[in-house]
């Protein structure tokens, strides 16, 4: 019941679009267990695996596991944020480099990276990134380097 209290509004949320109510489960209609395996199996995309991707404790608890050396990237993307989408993102980025090579080509000195177009950051990557940075700074302050 933890995990409803937590995530019932995601997870209602992505059975309205089956459909389904989550009252179904509450009233003994459909198993739990049909519950459970649904949720596994929800795209990246959907509200429930959006909101676990987004949960400040989860995302502690995964940077806190040490990353598997041989692990390959995840994808990982909040709501919305399905594989074409973040291909268009990937599309836009080269085709502002292009801009960049070209404007370099044609002028008289190298033009200025574009940034990146923003892309979702899950709570588990902004813990990663955290941890990086204080040990970054924890290095800094032994060497004597004052920030």
């Amino acid at each position: 019941m933890l995990l409803i209290e937590d995530f019932g509004e995601h997870i209602e949320a992505d059975l309205f679009t089956r459909g389904w109510d989550l009252l179904d489960y509450m009233r003994g209609e459909r198993p739990w267990t049909q519950l459970i395996r649904l949720l596994r199996r929800q795209p990246m995309w959907s509200h429930y695996q959006a909101a676990l991707l987004m949960d400040p404790e989860l995302g502690e608890l995964r940077a806190a596991d040490p990353e598997p050396e041989d692990a390959e990237p995840q994808l990982l993307s909040p709501l919305h944020y399905d594989l074409p989408a973040l291909l268009a993102l990937r599309h836009i980025d080269v085709t502002k480099e292009l801009i960049r090579v070209v404007a370099s080509v044609f002028g008289d000195s190298p033009a200025a990276p574009l940034p990146p177009e923003p892309r979702p950051m899950t709570a588990e990557a902004h813990a990663r990134a955290r941890a990086d940075r204080d040990q970054v700074l924890d290095v800094l302050s032994r060497l004597g380097v004052q920030l």
